[in-house]
């Protein structure tokens, strides 16, 4: 008897640690990495208003993208829209990154002078995050985003075109660079100028 007194006291004091706990005693959740599975790119013609649309797509979501080969007019000017999607899932990733814009940034690399501008090499690396490009958007902090950028293309000619979507929180700044920050997700696909 005296053994079941104590098993009922035990029982009773674990209920009560049990109720004790609420919702502030469970840790906050991290940030989890998205899953990106598809990059639409999309080139407008300032002039025409035609748009060119090219996709790179990892249905198997192992990180190995498939991609088209972006062609697109010599000398013209282009807006390039970038959305990120987690197709699998049916859900737009391109929406948190505008909602988090001050945590996110597009950084980009292409084969040396593929454009009359920006002109270089883009602003992939250590050292090259002031390397001309023409960003259309911003974050709340004036910083560049990158879903929205502006290209003028020259001659004919072909290459690559390399995009990285980095995840900076707590460090975006005006002088954070692709080397800075998570990767979300970096594909490079082949692109040439046509007449």
């Amino acid at each position: 008897m005296k053994n079941m007194k104590y098993l009922n006291v035990l029982l009773l004091a674990l209920l009560v640690g049990f109720a004790s706990c609420d919702d502030d005693d469970v840790p906050a959740a991290e940030n989890e990495e998205e899953v990106i599975d598809n990059i639409v790119l999309t080139f407008t013609d300032d002039d025409t208003g035609d748009e060119f649309v090219f996709e790179a797509n990892d249905p198997s979501g192992s990180g190995s993208f498939t991609y088209d080969d972006i062609e697109i007019k010599a000398n013209a000017t282009y807006t390039l829209s970038v959305e990120f999607n987690n197709a699998a899932e049916g859900e737009s990733i391109t929406e948190e990154i505008e909602e988090e814009a001050d945590e996110h940034m597009i950084f980009f690399e292409f084969t040396n002078n593929i454009f009359a501008n920006p002109q270089g090499n883009g602003n992939i690396g250590a050292g090259s995050r002031d390397d001309a490009l023409n960003y259309l958007d911003q974050d709340g902090n004036g910083q560049p985003t990158g879903l929205s950028t502006s290209w003028q293309t020259g001659d004919a000619v072909a290459g690559v075109f390399r995009i990285v979507l980095k995840h900076q929180p707590d460090n975006k700044s005006a002088t954070s660079t692709s080397t800075d920050g998570e990767t979300d997700v970096d594909v490079e696909f082949p692109i040439a100028i046509i007449r």
